[in-house]
């Protein structure tokens, strides 16, 4: 019924609440703004996350929904931004984890101070505790990675998984650390 509506009708059906407009938008566009999430991401799971959070967002704001172009023009730019913010984001745990890391192995090699020793144990006991907190395919994932400086391709190679699984099983992994490790920052 709503196929033949255009982006703008079905925004105005949509701002009426009319959620079936809201259905045709998403099915229009949805896939394409996968595919094109994907060639910046690399991974189909991160970008169909990605666009469910635009579209989602759409949805809440529905009824104050404001577009001053082409929806299509909208979503890819609120899609890019939201990329944008998903890499930044990602960027800082992966960061914050290999700066926690770091302190860890500097902080053995030099003499320690009492309040430095006992700062060191503390870190070290919530960073493995936080491992060991992991989803098995998660831990094996990271300890590889982080501890063992295996590379995303010889990952793969060794617990025989695909590269997507790899990096999310990583980007999941530096979520928990840096939620566990908050109190370290």
């Amino acid at each position: 019924m709503y196929r033949k509506y255009s982006d703008e009708e079905l925004v105005a059906l949509l701002k009426q609440g009319k959620d079936r407009a809201f259905d045709e938008l998403y099915f229009r566009y949805r896939d394409e703004l996968v595919r094109f999430v994907y060639q910046r991401m690399k991974s189909i799971p991160i970008s169909e996350e990605i666009v469910q959070e635009v579209f989602t967002t759409i949805w809440e704001r529905r009824k104050t929904l404001i577009i001053q172009k082409k929806f299509s023009a909208y979503m890819y730019t609120s899609v890019r931004y939201v990329t944008l913010d998903y890499i930044r984001a990602n960027m800082v745990n992966d960061q914050y984890i290999k700066e926690v890391l770091d302190r860890n192995s500097s902080l053995e090699e030099s003499n320690n101070t009492t309040e430095e020793s006992i700062y060191h144990d503390e870190l070290q006991e919530a960073l493995d505790k936080a491992t060991s907190l992991l989803p098995k395919k998660s831990k094996e994932v990271f300890i590889l990675s982080r501890f063992k400086q295996y590379s995303n391709k010889e990952i793969a190679e060794e617990l025989n998984v695909s590269h997507e699984t790899v990096k999310y099983h990583i980007s999941y992994a530096l979520k928990f650390m840096r939620l566990y490790l908050g109190e370290f920052n």
